[in-house]
């Protein structure tokens, strides 16, 4: 957990201090995330692989497509997507057109467990009221 304490009892102007919090925050949440699902052997980037997979029709997209819906962009798609095939969660299959193509299908075991670790991950919650979650939400909207 870091330590908040640093940056409110910093010398920072208070946007320095805000970004700062939101950059801790942030961490905090991720570091938890992160030990919600590993009893699932799933990092947070292969959970939001198979959350794109599983939204997309059919359950299948080509890689490119599956990177162009992710939230930052991640050097390590392919790594995930291997370990992914591994445990049996997607399947890969390349273009018969065109060898650079290759498609990604969802699984329904990767159905399953992008429904398990969806509600590992739906267990973390900010300890807010919902007024302070909705103005908090709509403050996040106005950045």
């Amino acid at each position: 957990m870091t330590n908040k304490d640093l940056i409110v009892n910093s010398d920072l102007d208070l946007g320095s201090k805000v970004i700062s919090l939101l950059i801790c925050t942030a961490q905090d949440l991720t570091a938890e995330m992160t030990r919600n699902i590993k009893h699932l052997n799933l990092s947070l980037l292969q959970v939001q692989i198979l959350h794109i997979l599983d939204s997309a029709e059919a359950g299948t997209l080509t890689v490119n497509q599956i990177t162009d819906f992710m939230m930052f962009d991640n050097p390590n798609v392919s790594r995930a997507l291997n370990k992914l095939m591994k445990q049996g969660l997607i399947l890969k299959e390349r273009s018969h057109v065109d060898q650079r193509v290759v498609y990604i299908t969802i699984t329904e075991q990767g159905q399953q467990m992008h429904i398990d670790a969806d509600k590992e991950l739906g267990k973390i919650s900010l300890d807010l009221s919902m007024a302070d979650k909705q103005r908090l939400y709509e403050l996040l909207l106005a950045i």
